[in-house]
């Protein structure tokens, strides 16, 4: 008996060895697009990233920036064309840029890397659209349009503890009811910047938000108060920076698909997501921050 199954066994193995065959499967190329990621705020001066959508099998340590491109935003018939960032040594290093948002512009809510920007202030204006075009040194045109929309007051923004200590923190505002409007929600820790490894200055770390949701009125919340709170992830003594995002439509469906798409990318078996883009002839966000902010200790 125990021959017999070790002659299976031999046997078994035999007939896995074709099942080891390697295939190998044909990428069709995918045609690189601009990647144009820009936030305008009133009194700011324009800002504006621009890279380039890589492929599944690219090498990420290449440069990320397209170099050399021509960058206009048009307000009320007025042209800025945005200059390039400068790199040391006139590589393409993200270590080697000196990169706009930083000091003297710099910004807490738009804290990633910005290659192009001017020193023309974003004019408040409720009633011409804003629009920006890229030309790259390959041919290649993106474009966007955006508009001006009004914070949203905080309504209320206070931290209260269970039976454990422990604290959660809750944000509202004022829906108005004659219009469709979405929002943002977000709660930071302590400080919007931080000191850099030098100790010489400070650089923006709201990219990482302790809370961050986005809501729309919907049939919830039309013409009453938009309200979310966080789950118990605080403590006495901690200092809670609150801010609520007015955002239009565009910009609320880029976020929320750009959250699909990394929970897709986390998971072996999640439904890969198409992140949402308002830019017309590449990928990305064109988009106002309108915002109301306040700070609370935790009692």
């Amino acid at each position: 008996m125990r021959f017999l199954i070790i002659i299976i066994a031999f046997l078994v193995a035999l007939s896995c060895e074709d099942m080891e065959t390697v295939i190998e499967i044909e990428m069709p190329p995918i045609e690189k697009e601009l990647v144009i990621e820009c936030y305008l705020e009133a009194g700011k001066p324009y800002r504006l990233m621009l890279t380039e959508t890589k492929n599944y099998f690219d090498n990420l340590d290449e440069c990320p920036f397209v170099r050399n491109a021509i960058v206009v935003i048009t307000h009320a018939g007025q042209r800025d064309t945005l200059t390039e960032a400068i790199f040391f040594n006139d590589n393409c290093d993200p270590n080697d840029i000196i990169p706009y948002g930083f000091w003297p512009y710099l910004n807490h809510d738009s804290t990633r890397f910005f290659n192009y920007g001017s020193n023309t202030l974003c004019p408040h204006d409720f009633d011409n659209s804003f629009t920006v075009e890229v030309w790259d040194t390959t041919g290649r045109f993106a474009m966007s349009t955006t508009q001006f929309i009004p914070e949203s007051p905080i309504e209320q923004f206070f931290s209260d503890s269970n039976n454990s200590g422990e604290y959660y923190a809750l944000l509202s505002t004022m829906d108005d009811i004659n219009t469709t409007d979405f929002y943002r929600f977000v709660l930071h820790k302590t400080s919007l910047t931080k000191k850099r490894s030098n100790g010489v200055a400070s650089i923006p770390v709201a990219r990482n938000p302790k809370f961050d949701r986005t809501l729309d009125d919907g049939g919830v919340f039309a013409g009453k108060e938009v309200t979310t709170a966080s789950n118990y992830r605080f403590k006495s003594g901690d200092t809670l920076i609150g801010t609520i995002y007015h955002i239009d439509k565009t910009y609320h469906d880029y976020l929320e698909s750009v959250g699909d798409a990394q929970s897709a990318n986390a998971s072996p078996f999640g439904q890969p997501a198409v992140v949402k883009s308002n830019i017309i002839g590449g990928q990305g966000i064109f988009a106002f921050l309108s915002y109301d902010r306040d700070t609370i200790v935790v009692p």
